[in-house]
């Protein structure tokens, strides 16, 4: 391998297919750091008025099923996208969805 077929697209789309589900796992668990604070949010005004059993039974729910439903509905997505049209554009999408998590990352100030 020389330095020129670095530069290529095609190295950098093999490359990202080659390694499509660990990109997926980190890319799944970055983005469901980062989408956490609004599902929080959500949850809160939603149990707003339940009393606190009811309130730790949804959160109980919420950790134990929600995060799971939402992990797999993430990592589908991400794999469903990066792979689309056979996987010519894995590398830019891969990038785009980095560059977008960080985006969201620094609005909120977790990075």
């Amino acid at each position: 391998m020389d330095f020129t077929e670095l530069l290529t697209m095609s190295y950098w789309n093999q490359l990202a297919q080659n390694h499509l589900p660990e990109l997926v796992m980190v890319l799944t668990a970055t983005v469901v750091v980062v989408l956490d604070r609004y599902i929080r949010k959500v949850i809160s005004k939603a149990t707003a008025s339940f009393n606190v059993v009811a309130r730790f039974m949804v959160f109980l729910l919420v950790c134990s099923v929600g995060y799971a439903v939402m992990a797999l509905a993430v990592a589908w997505a991400l794999r469903a996208g990066i792979t689309v049209h056979g996987g010519v554009y894995a590398a830019p999408a891969v990038a785009a969805i980095l560059l977008v998590v960080a985006i969201e990352a620094q609005r909120q100030k977790q990075i």
